[in-house]
Parts: structure tokens; sequence; C-alpha cells
């Protein structure tokens, strides 16, 4: 049940792949593995999100981001996971 709930709530490549933001990163920002919701590229991108979590100020979601796209883990998931200093 987790894993459809969380397919229906994460974007799709398609929709983020529309933004004109997002277009000067070229074809890096869009690869498989950062979207694929699978244990590895989960557990990745809470680790990454954990860890760019203790990166003071607002740079913890860019450092999450440009982590994720090094070792190819989820990013939203990353993402998601920087919020647990931030309360």
């Amino acid at each position: 049940m987790p894993r459809k709930f969380f397919r229906k709530v994460m974007p799709s490549v398609d929709k983020v792949r529309e933004m004109r933001v997002l277009s000067m990163f070229g074809d890096s920002l869009f690869h498989p593995s950062l979207w694929h919701l699978n244990r590895r590229s989960a557990a990745g991108g809470v680790a990454v999100g954990l860890f760019c979590g203790l990166i003071p100020g607002p740079l913890q979601m860019l450092g999450a981001g440009i982590a994720c796209v090094l070792f190819r883990v989820n990013l939203p998931v990353a993402l998601v996971a920087t919020f647990y200093t931030n309360r």
C-alpha cells in the first residue's frame, strides 16, 4: 500500500521535464534512477537527505539535489528527508 500511495503522490518524470526552469539541467536531472522508487533508491535518498540535512542554512535541499544526481538515488525522497532538522 505505501508504494502505491507514493507513486500517486510523486510527480512523474514527464511533468518535471515540462518545467522550463529545470530544462537547463539537461538530461542529468531526468535519469530514471532519480525517480524510480525501489529499495536501493529510497534508502539512498533517505541517507543523502539525512546527511545533507546537517548542512547549515538554506543550502540543505541544494546539497541533497546535487548529491542525488551524483549518487543516482531517489531525488524526491532525499528532498523530503532534509526536513527532519527543520522543525
